[in-house]
Parts: structure tokens; C-alpha cells; sequence
């Protein structure tokens, strides 16, 4: 059976697999911070899978669903944090991609790609905190829209067996969010965050692929809280099998860049930089109707964040 062309492979595998769900410990904990709550706007490592490679003119729906859980909430120095102990989080989300790739337009040879992202999550939290008054239990749970996300422009490059996409997102705080709670559907912050993907397809069977984004945060005037800016990587080694599987091993880089601050003061003395490495193996499988993706993601060298491992399920359907 001979293997499909590289345009049929990549609306087969329904690329560029991207979401905006608020996931990855999407929740406000006012005892532990690095990013306000350990957490982030960017669901980290879901552009893995030929990320650099924009779709077929025309109307997208991408679907993802995504489970996540940490037992640990690890410190500055990499080890379970001294403030907490007995800590838990299980996260679910389901999120929808909308993406319209314009006809018959370019601009500087690229083709110009919209999307938005509309994410809903599922929270549940408990730690013990240590406080100088003693330890305090504090729990939470969670469920609802998250932060919406809106993608107005996207410029797509097709260079041979190198495609390139150069994007800028924004999340909105639409999800719920209450200072007084521990746990929330939405982190009641904008961000902004220019973003760059490549896809390499050294031959039929092979892909390299990564997208690198900067997330520039706004302040959350609830709690006068300012997470620090973030830098990212998802990326994805895989190899075709079959013509329509493929294997690969996908994950993501994070670090914070700068400090987290609160009334104007740097939040615990060095700014709770957060950090993760994260690793995994994927699978997918494409047809040219539809596609779908499993992965799984272990963290690791995670600092001031929670540590767990994160499970995908992404599927893709277009409209023409």
C-alpha cells in the first residue's frame, strides 16, 4: 500500500493540534504560587504533533480532552515544598478548537489561518497547608468554562519539507474565578503570547516538530497578584509505520522568566520561578476524514509547580 502525499498526511493527522484550555493546574491557591496557583493560561504540551504545518484552506473543528494529576507540589530547590504536605490535584478538560484557514488570501507567501479555542474543566483540590499558626486543610472543587482563547492571526509557510506557522494568541478571563476560593475554572488574567511553530519532514516517514511560545501576563486586580512571564516548548519526534500511524515521543519545556509579584513586592523573596520538563510517549492515527491522538506526558525538574503526568486524547475533523 503506498504511503499517502505529505498535504494528504497532514490533513489526515489534523494539524496544527493546538487548544486553549486553561489546564495544567488551572487553579488559585493562595498558599503556593509560581505563576499565580502553579499554573498557567497554555495547556502545556498539547502542540506536539506536526504543529509547524497549517491546515487546508477551509473550516476546522479539533476536539481535546485531557486528564491530569499531581501528588506533589515540589519547591524552589525541586523538592515536595515545606508549606505543603498531602497535596492533590486532579484536573479534567475538555476543549474545543474552531479554526478557519482563509481562501485565495496571503500575505508575505503565507496563508492566513483564525481560530478560537473554548475550554471546560473539571477541578479537585486538597493540601495541607503549613501556616504559623499550624496546619490548615484547605480543598476545593471546580467546574465550568475556563479562560476562552482568541487567535486572530495566523500566517502559515510551506518551504518544501519545512512548514511554519507564526501566531499571536490572547486569553480572556471568561471562566469563573473567586479570590476566596481555592480552586477556579478561570485564572482572572490576561495574557498575550506570540507564538512560533516549524514542522521538519526529513523524509515520508519521519517528524520533527515544536512550537515556542512567550506568555506576557497581566495583573489580577482580585488579588493584586502579577504571574510572571512564561517561555515554552512543545515538541514531538515521531515515525510513520503504517501510512496512517504514527509513534513518537512528545513533551514540553517550561520555564518562568520573571518574578511573580504581589502589591508590588516579589512574591517569597526569588519570585517563585516556575520550571518542568515533561516527556512521553504518543500515538496517532489519521485518516483523511479524521484523526485522532493519544499521549502521555511525565513531568520532571519541576520547580515551584505541582509534578504529575498528564494523559491526551486529540481528535480532528474538517468541515470542507
Amino acid at each position: 500500500m503506498p504511503f499517502l502525499t505529505l498535504r494528504d498526511y497532514c490533513r489526515a493527522l489534523g494539524v496544527p493540534i493546538v487548544v486553549g484550555a486553561a489546564i495544567g493546574s488551572c487553579c488559585h491557591v493562595s498558599t503556593v504560587h509560581a505563576t499565580e496557583g502553579g499554573g498557567s493560561n497554555y495547556p502545556v504540551g498539547v502542540n506536539t504533533l506536526l504543529s509547524g504545518i497549517q491546515p487546508a484552506p477551509g473550516s476546522h473543528i479539533y476536539i481535546y480532552l485531557q486528564a491530569y494529576e499531581a501528588t506533589t507540589f515540589e519547591g524552589n530547590n525541586g523538592n515536595p515544598s515545606s508549606s505543603v504536605a498531602n497535596f492533590s490535584l486532579h484536573a479534567q478538560a475538555a476543549a474545543f478548537r474552531l479554526s478557519h484557514v482563509w481562501r485565495d488570501v496571503t500575505f508575505l507567501g503565507a496563508t492566513l489561518e483564525s481560530r478560537t479555542n473554548i475550554p471546560f474543566v473539571n477541578l479537585d483540590l486538597h493540601f495541607d497547608a503549613h501556616t504559623p499558626k499550624g496546619t490548615v486543610y484547605k480543598s476545593g472543587r471546580a467546574t465550568g468554562l475556563s479562560d476562552l482563547t482568541i487567535g486572530p492571526l495566523f500566517l502559515g509557510w510551506h518551504l518544501g519539507n519545512l512548514h511554519q506557522v507564526l501566531g499571536l494568541e490572547f486569553f480572556v478571563p471568561s471562566g469563573g474565578y473567586d479570590p476566596n476560593k481555592v480552586a477556579n475554572p478561570g485564572r482572572n488574567y490576561y495574557s498575550m503570547q506570540p507564538n512560533y511553530a516549524v514542522t521538519w519532514l526529513p523524509t515520508p516517514r519521519v517528524e520533527f516538530s515544536a512550537r515556542a511560545l512567550y506568555s506576557v501576563n497581566s495583573v489580577n486586580h482580585a488579588t493584586d497578584y502579577h504571574s510572571g512571564n512564561e517561555f515554552i516548548v512543545d515538541y514531538n519526534a515521531g515515525f510513520r509505520f503504517t501510512p496512517m500511524w504514527q509513534i513518537g515521543v512528545s513533551g514540553y519545556f517550561y520555564k518562568q522568566i520573571t518574578d511573580d509579584t504581589q502589591h508590588g513586592q516579589v512574591v517569597n523573596g526569588n519570585g517563585n520561578r516556575g520550571q518542568a520538563v515533561a516527556v512521553g510517549p504518543s500515538i496517532a492515527y489519521g485518516s483523511r476524514r479524521f484523526s485522532v491522538a493519544l499521549k502521555y506526558q511525565r513531568e520532571m525538574l519541576v520547580r515551584n509547580r505541582p509534578e504529575g503526568n498528564r494523559f491526551w486524547l486529540q481528535m480532528y475533523m474538517p468541515f470542507q
